[in-house]
């Protein structure tokens, strides 16, 4: 090795230790934060969904969705005092995929679409306004309970997709700070 060739390579050293320190300290400053943690906005995510309050809706598939929001955005716990309403109008359809080798068991598609508005109590001011959809299949069969069972169960698995793009979207609007 000759002499200049050590000397390039601690100089290269040294450009390395300070390009990886000043990375190191620039990236210090990034931080990635869980959306419904206590550390996102000391817990007040979570706190302010606690406190929107979802509109009955009319159908089975509806008050699927709608169960799976509220349990998504307050665990459970009872919604008092709302300063939050969501209104939400769900509608689903099935729709038939096409038929298997045998022409005996045709196989189906649950499609669930879910719009909502989340307002403030007290302004009527829009902090989210979309749309959600899901989908989930099934397969019929010759025997009507299995069938009827296995659309009700396309529809609460196409429902619950539904229910979690919701939430995290009324979250993320949340923590946004709308």
């Amino acid at each position: 090795m000759l002499s200049s060739d050590h000397g390039r390579s601690r100089r290269f050293g040294a450009r390395g230790f300070l390009f990886v320190l000043a990375a190191t300290f620039g990236l210090a400053a990034c931080t990635v934060q869980p959306l419904y943690g206590p550390t996102a906005g000391g817990g007040r995510v979570q706190a302010t969904l606690t406190r929107i309050s979802v509109q009955p809706v009319n159908t089975r598939v509806g008050q699927q969705v709608r169960n799976e929001v509220i349990f998504q955005m307050t665990g459970g716990a009872a919604i008092s005092d709302p300063i939050y309403r969501m209104k939400l109008s769900v509608s689903s359809k099935e729709v038939g995929l096409g038929l298997t080798s045998t022409d005996a068991s045709p196989i189906y598609q649950i499609q669930v679409a879910a719009t909502y508005e989340v307002t403030k109590v007290d302004t009527g001011e829009s902090i989210v306004k979309h749309t959600a959809r899901g989908t989930a299949s099934y397969s019929r069969s010759n025997q009507a309970f299995a069938n009827s069972r296995a659309k009700i169960d396309a529809e609460d698995r196409a429902a619950g997709v539904v229910a979690e793009a919701i939430a995290i979207r009324v979250a993320a609007a949340i923590a946004r700070g709308s």
